[in-house]
């Protein structure tokens, strides 16, 4: 027999066999589960893409290649960042609350807290005296460059040689804080990563001055000193906060108020649930 035959026949019977599984099974053989599976990975996996997204549009710590580097130094009560973009050059920065940047300064042990507005000594460096105590601190530049992406990041910055560590924060029960005679109340708050999270300030009757733009400011930073959240009020004649959480874990915020010219801080610990 020829090879032309033998081909011819061994289509038939291939022909032949998938047509009896077919009619046996009800099943179409092209249509395996691997090909199942992998369409249904990658629909969950456009879904996570989708919910970061989302996510991201409200939290400063998102993943995203930043194009302007930081770096921040301490020397003799004075502080110095320099901003340097992808190229080499000094970026620009946008006002953000009266302010080109906003620069905070925690201690390791969330003990100390700096909420600074360095000032441009030349391009591409920014200065601003504050002296600290020996220890170690993590800066967070909270500028918006503009046309450029930028995550903000911690800034190691060590002040003589002893060393400071991190701590496991504790929840607190005590939600009602007075400095300098002007009580402040966290309202209970229960927040959940991916939720916004009503964050309300009871005031007792007072009506705070306003702060660079706004009625108040709240800083939030994780007990690892990693994550930050900056969050204003959710319009301009409320105390009223939303914020999201991208992580779960232990969290402190410094609400900051202005009352009489002075801004007063006051400190909250909340736990985030995943």
């Amino acid at each position: 027999m020829s090879i032309k035959k033998w081909v011819s026949l061994s289509i038939v019977y291939v022909v032949l066999v998938i047509l009896a599984y077919s009619l046996i099974t009800g099943n179409n053989p092209f249509q395996s589960g691997k090909l199942d599976n992998n369409h249904e990975t990658s629909e969950v996996y456009k879904e996570e893409e989708t919910m970061d997204h989302s996510e991201h549009n409200h939290h400063h710590n998102h993943q995203v290649e930043s194009e302007v580097h930081t770096n921040v130094t301490y020397n003799d009560g004075k502080v110095f960042i320099e901003l340097e973009d992808h190229t080499g050059a000094a970026p620009e920065l946008a006002i953000e609350h009266e302010a080109e940047m906003h620069f905070i300064m925690v201690s390791n042990d969330l003990e100390k807290y700096y909420h600074l507005h360095p000032e441009k000594e030349q391009e591409g460096t920014y200065a601003v005296s504050q002296d600290l105590n020996d220890g170690t601190y993590q800066a967070f530049v909270d500028i918006t460059p503009e046309n450029k992406a930028y995550q903000i990041a911690p800034n190691p910055v060590q002040v003589g040689t002893n060393e400071t560590d991190k701590v496991r924060l504790e929840s607190e029960d005590k939600w009602t804080k007075e400095v300098d005679g002007k009580t402040v109340t966290l309202e209970d708050a229960h927040a959940t990563v991916g939720d916004e999270v009503p964050l309300v300030f009871d005031m007792h009757g007072e009506t705070p001055d306003s702060y660079l733009g706004a009625l108040g400011h709240v800083v939030i930073v994780d007990e690892d000193v990693e994550q930050y959240i900056h969050v204003h009020p959710a319009s301009d004649d409320t105390t009223t906060f939303n914020a999201h959480f991208s992580q779960p874990g232990m969290y402190k915020i410094w609400a900051e108020f202005k009352f009489d010219d002075n801004v007063h801080v006051y400190p909250f610990i909340i736990e985030v649930q995943a």
